[in-house]
């Protein structure tokens, strides 16, 4: 992949143009999905921080994302920066790109100078969707970059998303979605306790338990 360029500052402009899409966007989907957000006050006013969510369908970050009080900087499959006006779309809204399926260095880097910045790197850690509503398991990826980066991770788990599109139905549905956030989980605890090495498998387990415990809570 070649080398990609993300920004962590923005201009005044482009804050007041985000802010404004965000809310316009953020109320529509709040209006249309009924959408219940539980514990977002976890969210730390400022500092940088791993969000992992599970992933259901292909809106989710957008839910996430837009209702989100910060800016929050998601990685994407490498798929969707080949098509210019959806590259242009999600680059906007602080998307990067991965590939799946690979050891990305480059995708780590960035996510380090995200986090190292102050900000928030949003990960869906079982690396793919899972539209039966199960939770797949975690890929080490999110463990490392916790570790590398030495950066906390709150977990989040959505429900609903799934049922907006069902097969073979050609046609969109409009269910009710829930958006919780965890706790905390302070990896620079873990790291001290079992070493990098071993700090990178615990990481994922407990990432992947808080958010299986959040989704059971508020399971659709």
């Amino acid at each position: 992949m070649s080398e990609y360029t993300i920004k962590t500052v923005h201009s005044k402009a482009y804050r007041i143009f985000y802010i404004f899409m965000r809310s316009v966007i953020g109320f529509l989907l709040k209006t249309i999905y009924r959408i219940e957000l539980k514990g977002i006050e976890k969210v730390p006013s400022k500092g940088g921080f791993i969000l992992c969510s599970n992933h259901q369908s292909y809106i989710d970050p957008v839910f996430i994302g837009l209702l989100f009080p910060r800016y929050l900087y998601f990685m994407a499959k490498a798929e969707l920066f080949k098509h210019r006006a959806l590259a242009a779309i999600i680059t906007f809204f602080n998307a990067f790109p991965v590939s799946r399926g690979a050891f990305d260095r480059e995708a780590i880097r960035q996510s380090i100078k995200i986090l190292e910045a102050g900000e928030i790197v949003g990960i869906f850690p079982e690396g793919t969707r899972a539209t039966d509503g199960n939770i797949k398991e975690g890929q080490k990826g999110i463990g490392l970059i916790s570790v590398l980066s030495k950066s906390p991770i709150i977990p989040v788990a959505i429900s609903g998303s799934n049922m907006i599109i069902q097969k073979p139905h050609k046609r969109l549905y409009f269910p009710k979605v829930k958006i919780a956030y965890g706790e905390m989980i302070d990896t620079l605890e873990i790291i001290k306790e079992y070493g990098s090495k071993n700090a990178t498998g615990i990481i994922v387990e407990q990432t992947m338990a808080s958010i299986k415990k959040l989704y059971n809570s508020i399971k659709i």
